[in-house]
């Protein structure tokens, strides 16, 4: 009876190492299965293209003048807001001087206009009346004797044109002295006064267009980067929206990549991306898809995605060809 039960026994212990051995494999082979699937989840290369810089700019003159001074040179490093290129401005400068002396004139004349008339001011336009009178006089009584001498041809029509000239140039300038004359000892009118306040303000807008071409002298980096590119020099003259030097910003870079239509469903724009870059063996950089431009390339039918990244470490240069990659 004991070995009976020996015999029915030992096939069951058998065979439960037997099934325990199996399901062990079991789990084995499932962890590996696992483990390799977790292990291809890399990022598929399918893009391609050359790194450029994403903020670049062209700088360029709003006015005509010679430059006096570049104090930068191709390499330099800038912050937005420094002097790249100085001009000439001494002729803009004496056109500020004008424009502000204007302005001064125009203001006195407004303030005389709106104070009381001083004695003083009544006396010297009298003056001017009483000459201008005189002067008309003169005027008159030469005309009146060279249109006698032309009549009986001892004159020429050009003498008589002349005096006539003479006669009523005087006889406006008499006229204006009357009419400054009759303003003091009436006051200034509303009207006049308006007629100043207008003054002011047209010399105020000529100073400020003065000023503003005069600032456009200092040309001043409009971002913070590199000096790329330098197309002109001391002495030269500076001609508006032509490209005097171009700054860019290495630590903001793209890829401009084409990729194929059969993965374009799979991308979107903010997807974060691998770029491998040639040169720089053993890297990989994150990316994110910024654009995928809606139109199909005529001549490649793929879709230009581009792709930016930042360069923290200034590892990478444009101009280096990268990879784009998309996780599998």
């Amino acid at each position: 009876m004991k070995k009976f039960i020996m015999l029915i026994v030992l096939p069951a212990i058998i065979g439960t190492s037997l099934f325990s051995g199996c399901a062990a494999k079991d789990n084995r082979n499932e962890n590996a299965v696992q483990a390799e699937e977790i292990n291809e989840q890399k990022s598929v290369y399918l893009m391609a293209g050359k790194l450029a810089t994403d903020n670049q700019v062209n700088v360029a003159s709003k006015i005509s003048a010679r430059v006096s001074d570049i104090p930068v040179n191709v390499g330099a490093v800038v912050n937005q807001g420094d002097t790249v290129i100085k001009l000439d401005t001494q002729d803009l400068q004496a056109q500020v001087d004008q424009a502000q002396a204007a302005v001064n004139t125009a203001n006195a004349n407004l303030t005389n206009a709106m104070n009381s008339t001083r004695p003083e001011q009544i006396a010297q336009a009298q003056a001017a009346l009483d000459s201008a009178k005189a002067t008309y006089d003169i005027a008159k009584k030469n005309y009146d004797r060279t249109k006698a001498l032309t009549d009986v041809g001892a004159a020429t029509e050009v003498q008589l044109e002349t005096a006539q000239q003479q006669l009523t140039s005087a006889e406006s300038g008499q006229k204006s002295a009357e009419e400054q004359l009759e303003m003091l000892k009436n006051g200034a009118t509303e009207t006049s006064i308006d007629v100043y306040k207008a003054q002011v303000q047209q010399a105020e807008e000529a100073l400020k267009t003065a000023q503003i071409v005069l600032r456009n002298g200092t040309i001043t980096a409009p971002i913070s980067g590199k000096v790329t590119v330098k197309n002109i020099n001391k002495g030269e003259i500076a001609s508006p929206g032509s490209t005097l030097i171009s700054i860019s910003n290495p630590d903001t870079l793209c890829v401009n990549a084409y990729a194929p239509t059969s993965i374009i469903k799979d991308l979107k724009e903010g997807q974060a991306v691998t770029v491998k870059v040639s040169g720089i063996k053993d890297s990989e950089f994150e990316g994110t898809i910024s654009v995928i431009n809606s139109e199909l390339n005529s001549q490649s039918n793929n879709i230009l995605v581009k792709i930016t990244l930042v360069n923290s470490n200034s590892q990478l240069k444009p101009g280096m060809f990268a990879e784009v990659g998309v996780r599998s």
